[in-house]
Protein backbone atom coordinates (compact mmCIF):
# COMPACT_ATOMS: atom_id res chain seq x y z
CA UNK A 1 0.00 0.00 0.00
CA UNK A 2 2.13 2.54 0.74
CA UNK A 3 4.69 1.41 -1.89
CA UNK A 4 1.47 2.60 -4.07
CA UNK A 5 1.33 5.73 -2.13
CA UNK A 6 4.74 6.57 -2.64
CA UNK A 7 4.95 6.15 -6.69
CA UNK A 8 1.57 8.00 -6.63
CA UNK A 9 3.53 11.14 -4.78
CA UNK A 10 6.30 10.66 -6.64
CA UNK A 11 4.08 11.11 -9.92
CA UNK A 12 2.19 14.12 -8.62
CA UNK A 13 5.03 16.48 -7.47
CA UNK A 14 6.75 15.44 -10.75
CA UNK A 15 3.29 16.19 -12.65
CA UNK A 16 2.78 19.47 -10.57
CA UNK A 17 6.84 20.71 -11.48
CA UNK A 18 5.62 19.80 -15.16
CA UNK A 19 2.46 21.87 -15.40
CA UNK A 20 3.75 24.66 -13.51
CA UNK A 21 7.21 24.82 -16.53
CA UNK A 22 4.38 24.07 -19.34
CA UNK A 23 1.96 26.92 -17.90
CA UNK A 24 4.64 29.61 -17.54
CA UNK A 25 7.22 28.78 -20.30
CA UNK A 26 6.81 30.40 -23.84
CA UNK A 27 7.18 27.23 -26.35
CA UNK A 28 4.12 25.77 -27.04
CA UNK A 29 4.63 26.06 -30.73
CA UNK A 30 7.57 27.19 -33.14
CA UNK A 31 7.16 29.00 -36.41
CA UNK A 32 8.31 30.60 -39.08
CA UNK A 33 7.11 33.97 -39.63
CA UNK A 34 8.57 36.59 -42.35
CA UNK A 35 11.77 34.45 -42.72
CA UNK A 36 12.86 34.51 -38.74
CA UNK A 37 12.06 32.05 -36.11
CA UNK A 38 8.68 32.98 -33.43
CA UNK A 39 7.16 30.55 -30.80
CA UNK A 40 4.54 31.32 -28.20
CA UNK A 41 3.11 30.27 -25.33
CA UNK A 42 -0.34 30.80 -23.65
CA UNK A 43 0.90 34.27 -22.02
CA UNK A 44 3.13 35.96 -24.64
CA UNK A 45 5.19 35.39 -28.11
CA UNK A 46 8.26 36.19 -29.03
CA UNK A 47 10.19 36.87 -32.37
CA UNK A 48 13.72 36.27 -33.21
CA UNK A 49 15.92 39.43 -34.18
CA UNK A 50 19.68 38.30 -35.51
CA UNK A 51 22.14 39.96 -34.99
CA UNK A 52 24.79 40.39 -38.18
CA UNK A 53 27.01 38.01 -37.77
CA UNK A 54 23.82 35.67 -37.29
CA UNK A 55 25.68 33.88 -34.14
CA UNK A 56 22.63 34.02 -31.89
CA UNK A 57 19.12 34.62 -31.87
CA UNK A 58 17.78 37.37 -29.40
CA UNK A 59 14.02 37.07 -28.93
CA UNK A 60 11.54 40.11 -28.45
CA UNK A 61 8.54 38.99 -26.63
CA UNK A 62 5.26 40.74 -26.32
CA UNK A 63 2.32 39.76 -24.57
CA UNK A 64 -0.72 38.23 -26.40
CA UNK A 65 -2.46 41.12 -27.58
CA UNK A 66 -5.69 39.55 -28.98
CA UNK A 67 -7.55 37.82 -26.01
CA UNK A 68 -9.63 35.08 -27.35
CA UNK A 69 -11.55 32.79 -25.48
CA UNK A 70 -9.31 29.86 -26.19
CA UNK A 71 -6.39 31.42 -24.65
CA UNK A 72 -8.03 32.05 -21.43
CA UNK A 73 -9.69 28.66 -21.50
CA UNK A 74 -6.52 26.83 -21.97
CA UNK A 75 -5.07 29.09 -19.45
CA UNK A 76 -7.30 28.50 -17.03
CA UNK A 77 -7.74 24.78 -17.15
CA UNK A 78 -4.15 24.48 -16.77
CA UNK A 79 -3.88 26.76 -13.69
CA UNK A 80 -7.14 24.65 -12.34
CA UNK A 81 -4.76 21.38 -13.00
CA UNK A 82 -1.94 22.63 -11.40
CA UNK A 83 -4.05 23.45 -8.21
CA UNK A 84 -5.85 20.35 -8.03
CA UNK A 85 -2.81 18.79 -8.44
CA UNK A 86 -1.17 20.01 -5.63
CA UNK A 87 -4.52 19.37 -3.44
CA UNK A 88 -4.32 16.03 -4.29
CA UNK A 89 -0.82 15.85 -3.03
CA UNK A 90 -1.49 17.99 0.13
CA UNK A 91 -3.69 15.03 0.54
CA UNK A 92 -1.76 12.37 -0.68
CA UNK A 93 1.08 13.21 2.01
CA UNK A 94 -1.84 13.21 4.72
CA UNK A 95 -2.57 9.39 3.64
CA UNK A 96 0.65 8.79 5.26
CA UNK A 97 -0.55 9.87 8.53
CA UNK A 98 -3.11 8.33 10.33
CA UNK A 99 -5.40 10.17 12.47
CA UNK A 100 -8.36 8.67 14.27
CA UNK A 101 -10.69 11.58 13.64
CA UNK A 102 -10.47 11.09 10.05
CA UNK A 103 -11.65 7.16 9.51
CA UNK A 104 -14.54 7.93 7.75
CA UNK A 105 -12.82 10.08 5.57
CA UNK A 106 -9.94 8.19 3.54
CA UNK A 107 -7.53 10.38 2.32
CA UNK A 108 -5.69 8.49 -0.82
CA UNK A 109 -8.88 7.99 -1.88
CA UNK A 110 -9.71 11.79 -2.25
CA UNK A 111 -6.22 12.49 -3.57
CA UNK A 112 -6.69 9.62 -6.02
CA UNK A 113 -9.97 11.64 -7.50
CA UNK A 114 -8.13 15.31 -6.86
CA UNK A 115 -5.36 13.54 -9.59
CA UNK A 116 -8.03 12.71 -11.66
CA UNK A 117 -9.99 15.53 -11.51
CA UNK A 118 -6.05 17.35 -12.52
CA UNK A 119 -6.02 14.88 -15.75
CA UNK A 120 -9.64 16.05 -17.09
CA UNK A 121 -8.63 19.63 -16.57
CA UNK A 122 -5.18 19.39 -18.18
CA UNK A 123 -6.49 17.12 -20.80
CA UNK A 124 -9.39 19.89 -21.71
CA UNK A 125 -6.60 22.25 -21.67
CA UNK A 126 -4.50 20.41 -24.22
CA UNK A 127 -7.75 19.47 -26.23
CA UNK A 128 -8.58 23.17 -26.90
CA UNK A 129 -4.99 24.27 -27.52
CA UNK A 130 -4.81 21.21 -29.87
CA UNK A 131 -7.91 21.94 -31.81
CA UNK A 132 -6.99 25.49 -32.25
CA UNK A 133 -3.35 25.52 -33.25
CA UNK A 134 -3.68 22.80 -35.78
CA UNK A 135 -7.24 24.06 -37.55
CA UNK A 136 -6.21 27.72 -37.13
CA UNK A 137 -2.50 28.74 -36.01
CA UNK A 138 -1.17 25.76 -38.02
CA UNK A 139 -2.72 26.97 -41.12
CA UNK A 140 -1.92 30.44 -40.74
CA UNK A 141 1.51 29.66 -40.20
CA UNK A 142 3.02 27.35 -42.97
CA UNK A 143 6.11 26.25 -41.36
CA UNK A 144 5.27 25.78 -37.48
CA UNK A 145 5.73 22.77 -34.90
CA UNK A 146 4.79 21.90 -31.17
CA UNK A 147 7.19 22.40 -28.89
CA UNK A 148 8.96 21.33 -25.59
CA UNK A 149 5.96 23.13 -22.95
CA UNK A 150 3.54 21.50 -25.06
CA UNK A 151 5.09 18.48 -24.96
CA UNK A 152 5.35 18.77 -21.15
CA UNK A 153 2.24 19.58 -20.43
CA UNK A 154 1.46 16.23 -22.64
CA UNK A 155 3.91 14.55 -19.77
CA UNK A 156 1.75 16.17 -17.10
CA UNK A 157 -1.41 14.64 -17.84
CA UNK A 158 0.07 10.93 -18.38
CA UNK A 159 1.91 11.83 -14.41
CA UNK A 160 -1.61 13.00 -12.77
CA UNK A 161 -3.78 9.90 -14.36
CA UNK A 162 -0.71 7.66 -13.01
CA UNK A 163 -0.80 9.03 -9.76
CA UNK A 164 -4.74 8.96 -9.90
CA UNK A 165 -4.21 5.09 -10.61
CA UNK A 166 -1.54 4.42 -7.91
CA UNK A 167 -3.56 6.54 -4.80
CA UNK A 168 -7.13 4.09 -6.36
CA UNK A 169 -4.35 1.11 -6.07
CA UNK A 170 -3.49 2.15 -2.48
CA UNK A 171 -7.19 3.20 -1.35
CA UNK A 172 -8.42 -0.15 -2.80
CA UNK A 173 -5.28 -2.50 -0.65
CA UNK A 174 -6.08 -0.75 2.04
CA UNK A 175 -9.96 -1.68 1.72
CA UNK A 176 -9.34 -5.01 1.14
CA UNK A 177 -7.23 -5.49 4.29
CA UNK A 178 -9.76 -3.67 6.25
CA UNK A 179 -12.81 -5.78 5.35
CA UNK A 180 -10.53 -9.14 5.45
CA UNK A 181 -9.62 -7.58 9.33
CA UNK A 182 -12.96 -7.26 10.40
CA UNK A 183 -14.28 -10.72 9.25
Amino acid sequence: MYSFMGGGLFCAIMANILLVVSTATDYWMQYRLSGSFAHQGLWRYCMSETDCVQTFHLYLCFCHCLISAYWNATRAFMILSAMSCFAGIMAGILSFAHFSAFERFNRSFAAGIMFFISTLFVLLAMAIYTGVTVNFLGKRFSDWRFSWSYILGWVALLMTFFAGIFYMCAYRMHECRRLAGTR
